[in-house]
């Protein structure tokens, strides 16, 4: 049982045991400090938008700068669903008549309609003008949507150790409720 590929494996195993699990916790305890402060951000940057009844470019800005503090590549989607609610009507004859019931409507805003108003295209108004200033209003609901593309260190180790592939994403936010307040 003294055979030298025996020792050679017992030595590979024991390099591998001390030195990968040390760097795959200390990178999972990356990743989850990756993972609160992301979720801390869109947090606090959702909670601000519905508190103001608005974003401007620079709460945007300020929010992508914060997430890319955590050194990982996110796709950010916001969602801004307009809600109307309308009265139904009844024809009786030649009158209309109300019928004690109402029609909610929903329309959804996504974000090429959001960025086009905070960052449009024609160089116009400067950052602070209110004509950059994306405006809800209360009722209305907003949702922003957080995602990383590329793959964060732990889970590109844990493919090269497993052989496997892995396409979702690991860290995923998504925050967001009605809009409380109209502060413009």
């Amino acid at each position: 049982m003294d055979s030298p590929v025996w020792k050679i494996l017992g030595f590979f195993l024991a390099a591998v045991l001390l030195f990968l699990v040390p760097v795959m916790n200390m990178l999972e305890r990356q990743e989850s400090a990756a993972y609160t402060v992301v979720l801390a951000e869109t947090n606090r940057f959702a909670d601000s938008a519905r508190d103001a009844g608005y974003i401007t470019p620079n709460m945007y800005s300020e929010f992508v700068r914060r997430l890319n503090a955590t050194g990982c590549i996110f796709e950010i989607r916001i969602e801004h669903v307009k809600s109307t609610i309308s009265p139904v009507y009844r024809q009786n004859g030649s009158v209309l008549e109300f019928t004690g019931e109402y029609e909610i409507s929903r329309i959804v805003q996504d974000q090429d309609a959001i960025m086009s108003v905070l960052f449009p295209d024609i160089p116009g108004p400067d950052v602070f003008d209110r004509a950059r200033r994306y405006e809800m209003k209360a009722g209305d609901l907003l949702f922003v949507e957080v995602k990383n593309i590329g793959k964060t260190m732990v889970t590109a180790l844990r493919d090269m150790i497993l052989f496997s592939d892995t396409q979702y994403p690991t860290l995923f936010v998504r925050v967001g409720g009605l809009v409380r307040n109209e502060a413009y």
